[in-house]
């Protein structure tokens, strides 16, 4: 009984995927009208259900899949019958590809079947899976448009710097030495290479979602996912973007700030899961900076709404994007980050532990994580006050703001500079005001 029920899941699994990616085939797979014969398709659409018609590919697709399913049933028992059935079927498809080949050279309807029939195989074994990349061979498949746009917006540049970012990642940093190669501590080729491939990621990213979604909406979400994995590469992203583009000094500002505020909700997360108590605590003086950084972004985003100067630029084509892959800057500020560390490194040992807060001052200065990990480990256990821990996180997230200013004004414009200091000052001013009270 339990494998008669077991199989008939597995049977609705295999048919709900050869609906849905029918579905997508028989809605989406159709020609955009021409404005003239518009309402002529409209009316022979509507004519065609009115007569009962049904999309063929919900059931072709239907048919596909439980067939895959069902040879994978049937090799359980009789070896070889399921690859024999696979090719079968495959060898179908090729032959009424080769009948339709002059009329339609496209082949994604005959490559989705022979896939909807692979995963109606797999929900035998697997349906979870087979689920879910069914619904990923959806999307694929109803993207048609969407990827014909962009790759036709596509210039020579992107796809060679694409390249470029794929070799960086894949081959030059996994063959990076994974340890220090200091007395320190400090220089780590690997940890190096990956801070300037997030740096560049950023910069990467955000170039194609200005592309796609203009600047204002691009370069904002950009800001807000960059701030949940490093809002000091986010900064040198945006310092680097203004540089490039001064009339974009609004957006950029506020994708640093929001990155900012990101950062900080995620020391309160960080913070909240080791220790609860703590967290109570911080959020008066850590919170205080993230609601700061807030409302200055939604000023920013107001003033960047306001500024028609980006608009007409963009309607003009004279905001000139830089390359999509830049490497230089990433580099460049990846040896001054290197830098802070070294310098925090040997003066700690040089100045020992004589002050908590003077620690976290120094490390604030490259990375609040791993400080308040310490803090908030020790909180727990009950080896230091959570008054120290609270001053101390917040001097260390302090400090690390202190140094994302210093980027923005010396690395970005002067107009960029001047509105990230500015933002980022009220919210540590608010912050030590807090962490005091």
């Amino acid at each position: 009984m339990e494998l008669t029920a077991e199989l008939v899941t597995q049977g609705a699994y295999a048919l709900g995927i050869g609906i849905l990616v029918g579905l997508e085939r028989s809605v989406f797979d159709q020609p955009v009208p021409d404005e003239s014969t518009e309402s002529e398709a409209i009316e022979e659409k509507e004519s065609s259900e009115l007569e009962g018609g049904e999309p063929s590919g919900v059931r072709t697709f239907s048919t596909f899949s439980l067939v895959g399913f069902a040879a994978a049933a049937v090799n359980v028992h009789v070896p070889f019958a399921g690859p024999v059935i696979l090719a079968g079927l495959v060898l179908l498809v090729l032959a009424l590809y080769r009948h339709t080949l002059v009329r339609s050279p496209g082949m994604t309807t005959e490559a989705a079947a022979i896939g909807t029939a692979v995963l109606g195989a797999m929900c035998h074994s697997n349906p979870h899976f087979a689920a879910v990349l069914a619904v990923v061979l959806t999307g694929i498949l109803s993207s048609k448009q969407f990827m014909h746009e962009t790759i036709r917006k596509m210039r020579r540049v992107e796809v060679t710097d694409t390249l470029k970012f794929l070799v960086i990642i894949l081959i030059i940093v996994p063959l990076l030495p994974n340890r220090p190669l200091d007395p320190w501590g400090a220089v780590n080729p690997y940890k190096i290479g990956w801070l300037v491939v997030l740096i560049s990621g950023i910069s990467f990213v955000g170039y194609f979602l200005t592309r796609i979604m203009g600047a204002q909406k691009g370069l904002g979400l950009t800001g807000l996912l960059g701030g949940l994995t490093s809002s000091t590469a986010v900064t040198a992203a945006m310092a680097e973007e203004s540089t490039a583009a001064p009339q974009l000094k609004a957006i950029c500002a506020f994708a640093t700030v929001v990155a900012n505020a990101t950062s900080f909700l995620r020391v309160l997360v960080m913070v909240v899961i080791l220790d609860l108590t703590l967290a109570k605590q911080l959020a008066w003086s850590i919170g205080g900076m993230a609601l700061t950084a807030v409302v200055a972004a939604i000023l920013l985003w107001m003033a960047a709404s306001r500024d028609k100067v980006t608009e007409i630029k963009e309607r003009e084509g004279q905001v000139k994007l830089k390359n999509p892959f830049a490497l230089t800057p990433a580099l460049k500020f990846a040896a001054f980050f290197v830098l802070i560390i070294f310098v925090s490194k040997v003066a700690r040992e040089k100045l020992g532990n004589a002050g908590i807060y003077l620690a976290a001052a120094f490390s604030g200065l490259a990375d609040v994580d791993a400080i308040t990990l310490s803090m908030a480990e020790q909180t727990g256990n009950g080896s230091l006050e959570s008054s120290v821990a609270v001053l101390g996180i917040t001097i260390a997230v302090v400090s690390n703001a202190v140094v994302k200013s210093g980027i923005a004004m010396f690395t970005g414009s002067r107009d960029f500079g001047r509105l990230v200091a500015l933002s980022l000052g009220a919210a540590v001013i608010v912050g030590l005001l807090m962490a005091c009270i």
